[in-house]
This record gives C-alpha cells, sequence and structure tokens, in this order.
C-alpha cells in the first residue's frame, strides 16, 4: 500500500517537461497543505527562489505557519544535486539560517525542519539555546570533512519509512500547537 493518497503520489512521480522541468514544489505544496489543512489554523507559504548565485540553480522553501507563528520549514532542491558536496553544504547552510531567524518567533519547544534534495529527505529540529541537531562534523585535524554527508537524507518521502517520520513530526507540531493554545 502507498504511504499517501493516489493523488499525492501520482503528484510526485508526475514530471511533464513540456510544462515545468520538475513538479516536486508543486506535490511538496499539495503534500504540505493535505498534511497541514487549508481549513485549519495552518497556512502554508511556498517561496521558489532560481538561480541565486550558489551551485545550487533553485530551490523552493515552504513554511508552515498557525495562526501566524511558524511552526515547520521545509527547504527543497533538485535531486540531482544530492551528489555534489557543495550542494548538501548549501542546502545544510540555507536550512541552518532559516531556523535560527525563525526560531525567535516559534512559540513550540521544538521548531521541526525538513532539507529534501527532490524526494530524499533529512530531518532537523531545534530548541531555543540548543545547538540544530543534526549537529556539523567539525574537523579538528585540519583534514576536509563533509559537513552535511549525503546519509543526512536517509529516507525518501515515497516510501513508508520517510512518511512515516514525516508523519510523526506533523504529529508532534499539531500536538504542540493545540497544547500551547490551550495554555
Amino acid at each position: 500500500m502507498a504511504p499517501w493518497s493516489p493523488e499525492i503520489m501520482e503528484s510526485f512521480q508526475s514530471i511533464k517537461p513540456e510544462l515545468e522541468s520538475d513538479f516536486t514544489p508543486a506535490a511538496y505544496n499539495k503534500l504540505l497543505n493535505t498534511l497541514f489543512p487549508v481549513n485549519s489554523p495552518y497556512a502554508v507559504f511556498p517561496q521558489v527562489h532560481r538561480h541565486d548565485g550558489s551551485s545550487i540553480s533553485s530551490r523552493a522553501t515552504f513554511t508552515v505557519y498557525y495562526k501566524n507563528t511558524p511552526v515547520f520549514l521545509l527547504d527543497l532542491f533538485p535531486y540531482p544535486n544530492l551528489a555534489r558536496v557543495s550542494a548538501r553544504e548549501t542546502a545544510d547552510d540555507h536550512i541552518r539560517m532559516h531556523v535560527r531567524d525563525l526560531l525567535p518567533y516559534c512559540h513550540l519547544s521544538t521548531l521541526y525542519a525538513l532539507s529534501a534534495f527532490g524526494t530524499r529527505l533529512a530531518f532537523y529540529a531545534s530548541t531555543p539555546g540548543s545547538a540544530i541537531l543534526p549537529t556539523r562534523a567539525g574537523a579538528t585535524d585540519g583534514t576536509i570533512v563533509d559537513e552535511a554527508p549525503a546519509d543526512w537524507w536517509d529516507c525518501d518521502i515515497l516510501e513508508d519509512d520517510g512518511a512515516i517520520r514525516l508523519k510523526e513530526v506533523v504529529n508532534k507540531i499539531r500536538n504542540q500547537c493545540e497544547n500551547h493554545h490551550e495554555s
């Protein structure tokens, strides 16, 4: 059985080069608006960034708000770039920058974020006053270290493991939002 509805699965699997080279941002928009329904206090704010001067040609960022408070972040890059160390390090820099920027405005105990290369996911989390997880590996002996290893993007959203992990994060966020609202 597929981890998502047929409509969501098809949106990730349908690429129409004659219209767009990559429908992944549209698929994530559909998925996030399903997980955080539009007829609720949640709003998904998508932004597409083109050619920002980095080694990555384009990316999309989705910020999920609960009553005008940021509660979740997804930064999306084209899948082919996952193999490039510089692309992973740029993606890691972007997500950490966004988390640091949004954390003071998030009223939840934890701000969760995802970095995605196509359908491959890396999960991030931060609490006020703590390091952003996963923590970067730094070299102490002067050797070059891959600060954002490919194995951070260790699951696929179209497979059970990736879907389960994302659903667990969404449930944590929704529970925190409901509990924070009641207090």
